[in-house]
């Protein structure tokens, strides 16, 4: 039997003269999330960091555990 666990998104950001990419993590959201919410999710976080940064991109993650 397949149970899903949950789908969790990372945000990618990236800052002018940062090498290391600054990753903001949210949980439990929705099965199959929209394309086009993703990317408007990155857009706000990014609005919300400081001047010069850049979305870099959104990993999307699911867990199912799989059992007898």
């Amino acid at each position: 039997m397949i149970q899903k666990l949950g789908t969790k998104l990372q945000v990618h950001l990236s800052q002018l003269g940062v090498q290391k990419l600054k990753k903001v993590t949210f949980a439990n959201v929705v099965d199959d999330p929209d394309e086009n919410e993703i990317i408007q999710l990155g857009e706000i976080m990014k609005d919300l960091d400081k001047d010069g940064t850049l979305l870099d991109g959104v990993i999307i993650t699911s867990q199912s555990r799989v059992t007898k």
